[in-house]
């Protein structure tokens, strides 16, 4: 039987140097490869952008794929400013391997299912609206037997047809879904030890008005988040550190599990002598007390914690139904430094209800963060996504939408690094009376204003020689440049 590619593809082919990291591998990706493969489907993985980042051609990516004879190509689209490339790779692999079929699915591919398959209807034969699982097995296992995809597989959109079931069925136990290989993509990643981990499936239990979480789960084909549990991913990262990787990242929801799941994790990971290098995890404030915090700090040689701050305004908070006042801030950072945890906070611009008085409140906030200990690792502008509340109901919360279908969003592929510092061009909304240059301002301002006062932070830990400390240079550099 023929195996099936899966294909983490570029960017475009035009854009050497793109507005957002295209190196960093898609986790559903390599869910995928390992479902398959426990279903006794032989796959193989190749990441486009970092095989062309060691040299290869476009030319000898493909042509390598077209000698291995794939029967199906499944290209994963989770970030949208991969949107041009999957396309571009999508026809290169149609032409080089014609009889083969051509998917794709992720995230953005799941915003925009029934566009895309329309889009690219001569390239593309179906696109997989949620988690993947299920209904791409039934597609491979269908194509490979008979060259033909299985009529009436919910999740699966076809060009001219409409699907029995938009959501797919999914794997409702999540402890069940095989132990996933940085290996199943080749070429490695440049960071060969560093790698992520996924610890659940679903939307996120809070509703941000403009954050997509809570509604791509739901589109993704569950109503409500399921974590796995802490022996599962403990059986995950003891898998990890066998493939030498020894620096973990998790940056999914499972901060909803608090001190509970954090504590019960140490607790195996000890039991059971595994041991990272580095363990980071990204979190709402208020997530974690002292206990979870000092939990998280045992399980690594150092860790880190990175808190979605994102505004110092009470009004835009509430406003934006953020669920996190930001009084819980401080007191979060407080915690992780006396646990030993090293704690980053991350900033939005473009929030709901944000004015001149607003951005007072987050440099006022910000300072205290620094002086409690924390480093800003990053300003950025809210990307408004299609179906978020703020999106459908832009209007009530005061603000215009500016991208609108999935060649809006297509941008993001065209823009380099460079022209997204200095071009409002992917500002994806703006103040309902205003225009995308203020939030692209406010986003520079705030820039400066971490750069100013980037002695407060080094004043702290020069003062503090035996607490873990930040790569400070290396994000005075990001927060620089980044102006």
């Amino acid at each position: 039987m023929r195996p099936v590619c899966l294909v983490q593809p570029p960017v475009s082919l035009e854009n050497a140097s793109p507005c957002l990291d295209d190196k960093q591998f898609g986790l559903g990706m390599l869910a995928l490869s390992a479902y398959l493969k426990s279903r006794g489907i032989e796959t193989f993985g190749v990441h486009v952008p970092l095989a062309l980042g060691r040299g290869q051609t476009v030319e000898q990516v493909v042509s390598g794929i077209q000698q291995r004879d794939p029967g199906v190509v499944a290209l994963g689209l989770n970030w949208l400013h991969f949107s041009r490339g999957a396309i571009q790779f999508a026809r290169l692999l149609k032409r080089a391997v014609p009889d083969a079929l051509i998917v794709v699915g992720g995230q953005h591919a799941t915003l925009f299912a029934d566009e895309l398959v329309e889009f690219a209807a001569e390239a593309i034969d179906a696109v997989v609206s949620g988690e993947a699982e299920l209904p791409l097995y039934e597609i491979c296992r269908g194509y490979l037997a008979s060259g033909k995809i299985p009529n009436g597989i919910a999740g699966v959109i076809l060009h001219g047809e409409m699907p029995p079931e938009r959501r797919p069925r999914v794997i409702s136990d999540v402890d069940s879904l095989p132990l996933y290989s940085y290996r199943d993509l080749q070429p490695s990643p440049f960071e060969a030890d560093s790698a992520a981990l996924t610890t659940g499936r679903g939307p996120c239990p809070f509703q941000c008005a403009y954050c997509v979480e809570p509604t791509i789960g739901r589109l993704q084909g569950r109503d409500r988040l399921t974590q796995q549990s802490a022996a599962r991913i403990a059986d995950q990262i003891a898998s990890l550190l066998n493939e030498g990787i020894r620096r973990l990242t998790v940056q999914d929801a499972f901060f909803v599990g608090g001190d509970k799941l954090i504590i019960e994790l140490a607790s195996i990971l000890g039991r059971r002598g595994l041991r990272p290098a580095h363990f980071n995890v990204f979190a709402h404030p208020g997530s974690y007390t002292l206990d979870g915090l000092r939990a998280l700090a045992s399980i690594a040689d150092v860790t880190s914690i990175d808190y979605g701050a994102e505004t110092g305004s009470c009004d835009v908070a509430s406003l934006s139904r953020r669920p996190i006042q930001p009084d819980i801030i401080v007191p979060s950072i407080e915690w992780a430094v006396e646990a030993g945890v090293i704690p980053y906070t991350w900033w939005l611009v473009g929030l709901p209800g944000e004015d001149a008085v607003a951005m007072d409140d987050t440099k006022k906030l910000i300072r205290a963060t620094m002086a409690a200990g924390a480093t800003p690792r990053w300003v950025s502008p809210v990307i408004l996504f299609p179906q978020t509340a703020a999106w459908r109901q832009a209007a009530q919360f005061g603000l215009r939408t500016l991208y609108e279908s999935f060649d809006d969003y297509s941008r993001f592929s065209d823009r380099t690094l460079a022209e997204s510092r200095v071009s409002s061009n992917l500002i994806t909304h703006c103040a309902s009376d205003g225009h995308p240059d203020e939030i692209l301002g406010r986003c520079r301002d705030l820039n400066r204003f971490i750069a100013m006062n980037m002695g407060i932070v080094k004043r702290f830990y020069r003062e503090r020689p035996n607490s873990p400390a930040p790569d400070l240079s290396w994000i005075e550099r990001s927060i620089t440049n980044s102006m």
